[in-house]
């Protein structure tokens, strides 16, 4: 513990640094404030960036300029740093749980977020104020009319502001597109986690896993241990490559990682963990499916890379935060009679893992879709694993505010005419609300049935306040 002492002394010293600028350059122009004086925190966003491009790669000389400007304030941040194509937000989720067991303060930056921007700034499981948010918006306005970031830029930066004030030990901060040149790629991480490579936003990040990859192991840097659940021979070596060109340790599943899976049940999964060092068995998680074990082997495994850098935790710890994890909106059980099931899953990698785990967990339930999907995926790709095994799907489409503005969700007629071209010309109906959608949904489901939300997170976001009342469930109904 006496590392982390030494290391928040160090940093609360170049939090009061940057604290000093930033007051120095509010002073100065206080007056772009007046226009923002009364706004939420999404009519701040909006004011003081520009929405993401799709297929744009900005670079992170704008995302450097915007932490100068406000005191460089994820400087000396101890960072777990986690990147991937599939499973990087509950990977991270699982991990900060685990260290908060351990009584560690703890920052946790995932995205996108479900309902609320605030979700995107969390200590210790509480997300920030939404006046704390506002205010430090407000503050930050000078500096983001100076710099002009996007609005994914300034969620970051941010973050890293935030967890600097609440002097926090350490902060789990999930990638949000690719690695090398995204905006949380400023940091100077103690342990980088690639929890896996597979097709997703290929125009921007290439055709190939193995262009992909290329991208993705930016994260991995000189000192950090790099932690990968990479499983392709192509992309294996690609991340050998680049821990031996800069010096990172290498974890690899499969090798110095592994798990074995004791039982996957509606109720949770049993797994047992081997790591360098410590072996675990019959490990409880309480997030459902095979692919959630692996999320949490990844997880524990970073963790528990941690240590070299002073941040020791117990089996206790380990055990008492799995057994707890819920992750909002993956294969989050929210109603009965019929099954809800709400799972965001928008790639086929991760549509895949939702449709095994549906026939694994729910045997012989006829399934009743709710889909709706953002731009910028393989819509074709990504249907293909479920439209199988659904009896009916209702296309919707949402209205939420993404990083790439409003007004990204693809058009349920769209979708309409790929489940056609796949063979299921049947299968499909549309409403375009997806409350009335989900609605819809149960009202056409038996009892016995189950619904499942999916394609998108910004779609469960929509509709999970419906469920506000109803106690989330992970056990079997």
């Amino acid at each position: 513990m006496r590392q982390v002492d030494e290391r928040k002394s160090l940093w609360k010293e170049t939090a009061r640094a940057g604290a000093r600028d930033v007051c120095r350059c509010e002073g100065r122009e206080m007056d772009v404030l007046d226009e923002l004086r009364v706004a939420s925190p999404d009519d701040l966003l909006r004011a003081l960036t520009v929405p993401s491009r799709l297929g744009e790669r900005p670079g992170l000389e704008r995302m450097h300029r915007l932490l100068a400007e406000l005191g460089d304030p994820h400087r000396g941040l101890p960072v777990l740093h986690i990147g991937g194509t599939s499973g990087k937000g509950s990977t991270a989720t699982m991990a900060a749980r685990i260290l908060e067991r351990a009584g560690y303060r703890v920052g946790l930056h995932v995205k996108p977020h479900l309902e609320r921007v605030e979700e995107r700034f969390v200590v210790n499981g509480a997300e920030i104020p939404t006046p704390r948010l506002v205010q430090m918006l407000r503050a930050a306005a000078p500096a983001a009319r100076r710099v002009g970031p996007t609005w994914y830029e300034l969620t970051v930066a941010i973050a890293f502001q935030y967890f600097r004030a609440e002097q926090v030990d350490l902060a789990v901060v999930e990638v949000g597109l690719g690695g090398t040149y995204d905006g949380t790629n400023v940091v100077q991480p103690l342990v980088a986690t690639l929890t896996n490579v597979g097709l997703d936003h290929t125009e921007i990040l290439g055709d190939t896993v193995e262009q992909i990859a290329a991208d993705k192991v930016g994260i991995l840097k000189h000192g950090a241990v790099a932690v990968s659940g990479a499983t392709q021979e192509t992309v294996r070596e690609i991340v050998a490559r680049r821990c031996a060109a800069v010096g990172a340790p290498l974890w690899q599943l499969g090798a110095e990682i592994g798990y074995q899976v004791r039982a996957l049940e509606p109720r949770g999964s049993w797994f047992d963990l081997f790591l360098p060092g410590r072996e675990l068995r019959d490990l409880y998680l309480r997030a459902l499916g095979a692919h959630q074990v692996a999320n949490a082997a990844l997880a524990v495994a970073s963790v528990e890379a941690l240590r070299g850098a002073g941040f020791p935790v117990t089996a206790a710890a380990i055990r008492a935060a799995l057994a707890a994890a819920e992750i909002p909106g993956r294969l989050e059980i929210v109603d009965t009679r019929p099954l809800v099931v709400l799972d965001g899953a928008h790639n086929p990698a991760k549509m895949a893992a939702l449709a095994a785990a549906l026939e694994t967990l729910f045997p012989g339930r006829r399934i009743t879709g709710v889909l709706a999907f953002k731009r910028g995926h393989d819509l074709a790709a990504t249907l293909a694993p479920i439209l199988p095994l659904l009896d009916r799907a209702i296309l919707t489409r949402f209205d939420a505010e993404t990083d790439f503005g409003p007004g990204q969700s693809v058009e349920p007629e769209r979708v309409a005419a790929l489940c056609t071209a796949a063979g299921f010309p049947d299968l499909w109906q549309i409403e375009p609300d997806p409350r009335r959608a989900v609605d819809c949904a149960r009202a056409a489901a038996s009892p016995e049935g189950l619904v499942c939300v999916t394609g998108s997170l910004y779609l469960v976001g929509a509709v999970r306040p419906l469920f506000r009342d109803a106690p989330c469930r992970t056990s079997s109904p």
